[in-house]
C-alpha cells in the first residue's frame, strides 16, 4: 500500500496542479495554494519512502495488474523493492522535496508558478516509476516520462527561441539513446522474456542468453545510458539544458535524469556480470568523458554551464567505476547528488542576488554575503574531494578502486581530473567571491532558498556517511589512507593554481591563447555535429525533395493520374450511351466474372 501511495502521489499532484492552473484566472487561486499542493506530493512520497527504507528487510516484488497479455506475451505493472531501489527512492524523494521547497522562493511571482510545480511533480513521479519498476518495460515508461518532463522544464520559458531549441535538443539527443534502449529491450525479451520479464526472472535466466546476444543487449542499454547521463558522444544537450530554471538544473543533475543511466546499468547487473570487457570499455569512455568535460569547464564562463560540465565529469567517474565496483559508483552518485544540488541551488541564489547575472567574470567580491558564500564553499570543497566533505570518500573510493583493480590508465586519468576539478571549481569560487571584478548590486535572496542551501551544506559535509547503507569493500586501511593523501594532494595543487590565478583577479574577462580558444569553444563539437548530422541530413532532404520528389516521383504520379483520366474518358464514352440493354449486358457480364472468380477460388 505504501509503495502505491509513494508512486501515485506525485502524479495526483501533477494532475491537480495542472487542472487548477488552467482555472487560475477564473477562480483566482493564490500562489500559496499552488506552493502547498506542489510541496504535498514530495513530502508524502518522502515519508512513504522513509518508512519502506527503514522498515523493509527483504526484497519485495509487488504486482498490481496485468498490463499487456497477448498469447505468451505478458507484462505486469508492478514494483520491485530491494535495498538498491529503496535507497535510491529515498534519496530521490529527499532531494526532490528540498528542491520543491527552494522553488517556492526562486519562482516567486512567475506567471507559470502553478504549471512549474505540476511539471516538477510529474518529473518526480516518472523518476520513481523508473526506480521502483519491477521489470524493464515499466522502467522504460518512467525513463520516457523523465525525458518528456525534462523537455517541458528545460523549455519552460518557451517565449525564448533559445530555450525551446535547448528543450528540443535534449529531447532529440535522448531519443537517439532510447532507440538503442528499445532494441535492447526487444532483444532481451526475445532471448529469455518468455520465462518471465521481471528482474527476478531475468536474473535467474540471464545465463541462458548466448554470449554474443548478451553483448548486443548490453551495448544497446549502454547507448540509452550514455544519452540519459550525458556521456560521450551524446552529451551535447546537457550544457544547453541550463536554459531551464535553476531548480530544474538541480533536479536533473542531482536526483533524477542524469543519474538514471548509472542506475540502469547497476539495475541490470545480472546482465553485465558476464560482460567484463564491455564494462572496461565503458570505464575507459567514462574516464575520458570525465577528463574532456573537465577541460571544457576550465574555460567556461557561465556559472551554470561550469556546473553542467562538472556533472558530466563526475558521471564519467561513476561510469568508470562500474568496471570494478558498482557499489562505489552508486556511493559517488549519492554524495554527488548532495553537493551538486547544493552547488546548483547555491548558484541559483547567487544568480538571484545579482539580478540573473550568470557570467562569473561579471561577479566578484561577494565573500561578505555569508548565506551565499558558505553553501558554495561547502559544495566546492565537497566536489573537490577535500577531507572530510562527502566527495572525499566517494571519489577516493573510485580512484583507489581503479588503481587496485589494475586499471592504471583509468586511475591516472581520474586522478588528474580530480586536480582539474579542483582548479575549475575554485576558479569559479575565487572569481565570484574574491576577485576584484565589479558585481551588480546584491539583491535579497528568499528564505526558502537560504534554508535549503543550509540543509544541503550539512549533507555536503556529512553525506559520506551514506556509505553505511552500501556494501562497500574495504581492501586495506593503509592503502586507503595513502590513496586519500595522494588524491587530497592533487586536489590542493588544483586549488593552489586557481588561487594564484583568480584570487585577486581584476580584469573583466580571461585572456585566451589558441588552444584555450578551442577549449572555450568546446572543441567545436556542436559545430561538428551540426555539420555532420543536421546540415548533411538537411541537404539530403533537399536533394530528395527537389530531385527525387519534384523531378521523378511527382511527374510519375501525374502521368499515372493522366492515364487514368484518359482511360476514364474513353470508358465513359463507350459505356455511358443511355441504352438500358447495354447497362443490363454490363451487369450480367460483371456477375458472370464474379461467379467465375468464386468458382475458381473454391
Amino acid at each position: 500500500m505504501l509503495i502505491n501511495i509513494l508512486i501515485i502521489s506525485p502524479f495526483v499532484g501533477a494532475i491537480l496542479l495542472g487542472f487548477l492552473y488552467l482555472l487560475r484566472h477564473k477562480l483566482k487561486f493564490s500562489q500559496g495554494l499552488f506552493a502547498t499542493l506542489g510541496m504535498s506530493a514530495p513530502i508524502v512520497s518522502l515519508i512513504c519512502a522513509g518508512v519502506l527504507f527503514f522498515g523493509l528487510k527483504e526484497p519485495l516484488n509487488v504486482t498490481l495488474f496485468n498490463w499487456i497479455g497477448v498469447g505468451e506475451f505478458s507484462i505486469n505493472i508492478g514494483f520491485y523493492l530491494d535495498s538498491l531501489s529503496l535507497l535510491m527512492g529515498f534519496f530521490v524523494t529527499f532531494l526532490a522535496a528540498l528542491i520543491h521547497f527552494y522553488s517556492i522562493g526562486y519562482m516567486n511571482g512567475e506567471d507559470g508558478f502553478g504549471k512549474f510545480f505540476a511539471y516538477m511533480n510529474l518529473f518526480l513521479g516518472s523518476m520513481l516509476v523508473l526506480v521502483f519498476a519491477s521489470n524493464p518495460l515499466v522502467m522504460f515508461v518512467g525513463w520516457e516520462g523523465v525525458g518528456a518532463c525534462s523537455y517541458l522544464l528545460i523549455a519552460f520559458y518557451f517565449e525564448s527561441k533559445d530555450n525551446v531549441k535547448a528543450g528540443n535538443k535534449a529531447f532529440i539527443v535522448n531519443r537517439v539513446g532510447d532507440f538503442g534502449f528499445v532494441i535492447g529491450l526487444a532483444t532481451l525479451y526475445l532471448a529469455v522474456g518468455n520465462l518471465g520479464f521481471d528482474y527476478e526472472s531475468l536474473s535467474q535466466n540471464a545465463n541462458l542468453i548466448p554470449a554474443n546476444l548478451a553483448m548486443i543487449i548490453g551495448i544497446c542499454f549502454i547507448c540509452g545510458a550514455l544519452a540519459k547521463s550525458a556521456q560521450i558522444p551524446l552529451y551535447t544537450w546537457l550544457p544547453d539544458a541550463m536554459a531551464g530554471p535553476t531548480p530544474i538544473s538541480a533536479l536533473i543533475h542531482a536526483a533524477t535524469m542524469v543519474t538514471a543511466g548509472v542506475y540502469m546499468i547497476v539495475r541490470f547487473d545480472f546482465l553485465y556480470a558476464n560482460l567484463g570487457s564491455l564494462l572496461e570499455g565503458l570505464a575507459l569512455l567514462g574516464a575520458f568523458g570525465a577528463l574532456f568535460a573537465g577541460i571544457i569547464a576550465t574555460k567556461a564562463t557561465d556559472i551554470k554551464k561550469i556546473l553542467a560540465y562538472s556533472t558530466m565529469s563526475q558521471l564519467g567517474y561513476m561510469f568508470a567505476g562500474l568496471a570494478f565496483s558498482a557499489q562505489a559508483s552508486m556511493y559517488h552518485l549519492f554524495t554527488h547528488g548532495f553537493f551538486k544540488a547544493l552547488l546548483f541551488l547555491g548558484a541559483g541564489a547567487v544568480i538571484i542576488a545579482l539580478h540573473h547575472e550568470q557570467n562569473i567574470f561579471k561577479m566578484g567580491n561577494l565573500r561578505s554575503q555569508k548565506m551565499l558564500f558558505y553553501p558554495m564553499l561547502f559544495g566546492t570543497l565537497a566536489i573537490c574531494g577535500v577531507f572530510p566533505f562527502a566527495g572525499f570518500f566517494s571519489k577516493d573510493a573510485l580512484i583507489l578502486g581503479a588503481f587496485l583493480s589494475g586499471n592504471y590508465l583509468i586511475f591516472g586519468i581520474l586522478l588528474f581530473t580530480a586536480g582539474l576539478t579542483s582548479y575549475y571549481m575554485f576558479r569559479l569560487f575565487f572569481l565570484v567571491f574574491y576577485s576584484k571584478n565589479q558585481a551588480p548590486k546584491v539583491h535579497k535572496v528568499p528564505f526558502s532558498m537560504i534554508f535549503v542551501n543550509v540543509i544541503l551544506s550539512v549533507f555536503a559535509l556529512l553525506g559520506g556517511f551514506v556509505a553505511v547503507f552500501l556494501d562497500l569493500a574495504h581492501v586495506d586501511l593503509g592503502a586507503e589512507i595513502i590513496g586519500g593523501i595522494v588524491s587530497l594532494g592533487v586536489a590542493f595543487v588544483g586549488i593552489f593554481i586557481a588561487y594564484k590565478k583568480f584570487y585577486n583577479y581584476q580584469n573583466r574577462a580571461e585572456s585566451l591563447g589558441k588552444f584555450e580558444s578551442v577549449v572555450a569553444n568546446k572543441f567545436y563539437i556542436d559545430e561538428i555535429y551540426d555539420f555532420v548530422f543536421v546540415k548533411s541530413l538537411k541537404n539530403l532532404s533537399v536533394i530528395f525533395k527537389e530531385i527525387f520528389d519534384e523531378k521523378i516521383l511527382a511527374p510519375l504520379v501525374n502521368l499515372v493520374a493522366n492515364l487514368v483520366k484518359i482511360f476514364g474518358v474513353i470508358y465513359t464514352k463507350i459505356t455511358q450511351n443511355g441504352l438500358a440493354n447495354s447497362y443490363a449486358f454490363y451487369m450480367v457480364l460483371m456477375i458472370a466474372i464474379f461467379v467465375l472468380y468464386v468458382k475458381v477460388e473454391l
